[in-house]
């Protein structure tokens, strides 16, 4: 029941006139901002976004929500959605490489892979069942065998983790490098990309879209050479 009401309310907050409908994972809200800001001079499409961690858009997904593209944290989900009917065939595609850091914003020393290894304590994370940027922390700590040596707390998405360390709940933690890069943010240590399976964000066409034109126009200008190098002075790869 209490999932039917969310769905419904989601339904009802997209206009009945909006053209395209977005689900974003929360690390690339911002940028999309940006994005489509930008997309919006040269068209009089309107674009609305919705954005959480990318389990819960995918169930949101699963589940009927009325969205006609899904730029997903990760490429397991957008190739389920692909291979499921609620996904255009062949429409997946990569729009951004994400990084992970640690950041330690009060820290009185610097930031590096030796605090890093010496930290004790609790940290922020996005949880790994929901989030990529959780998965790929505990990839990283435990290919350093220190995921067993740290206790957690989790955020539903890399976004509420930034913010678990930005109000100062938790001192320090594991979050996309783009959120450290659009906050101004300082002391953190870029992890070795080598020490998580690559973060390859991807997006997907949903089948249920009723405007694939326009749609396909918007994924052609995210995919240009313009929008990604935009995303790649964002902090992305």
């Amino acid at each position: 029941m209490i999932r039917f009401v969310a769905l419904l309310l989601l339904f009802i907050s997209f206009s009945a006139n909006a053209s395209l409908k977005i689900a974003v994972a929360s690390n690339f809200r911002v940028t999309l901002n940006e994005i489509v800001a930008l997309y919006e001079q040269q068209s009089d499409q309107k674009i609305l976004i919705s954005s959480g961690s990318t389990g819960i858009l995918y169930n949101q997904i699963t589940h009927g929500a009325p969205f006609d593209l899904f730029l997903s944290a990760d490429s397991e989900r957008a190739k389920l959605i692909e291979l499921s009917q609620l996904g255009i065939n062949g429409s997946r595609f990569t729009y951004a490489q994400g990084q992970l850091a640690f950041w330690y914003p009060r820290s009185s020393k610097a930031v590096n892979q030796k605090l890093l290894h010496n930290y004790k304590g609790r940290v922020a994370i996005a949880n790994p069942k929901l989030a990529p940027y959780g998965l790929a922390t505990k990839q990283s700590l435990q290919r350093i065998n220190k995921w067993s040596q740290l206790s957690y707390i989790k955020g539903n998405n890399v976004t509420q983790a930034y913010q678990f360390i930005e109000t100062g709940n938790i001192e320090a933690g594991f979050v996309a490098y783009a959120l450290i890069i659009q906050n101004h943010s300082e002391n953190f240590y870029l992890l070795p990309t080598d020490s998580y399976q690559p973060i390859l964000q991807q997006g997907v066409m949903l089948s249920n879209s009723q405007n694939k034109n326009e749609l396909q126009k918007f994924v052609e200008f995210l995919q240009s050479d313009l929008i990604q190098d935009l995303i790649r002075s964002r902090g992305y790869l």
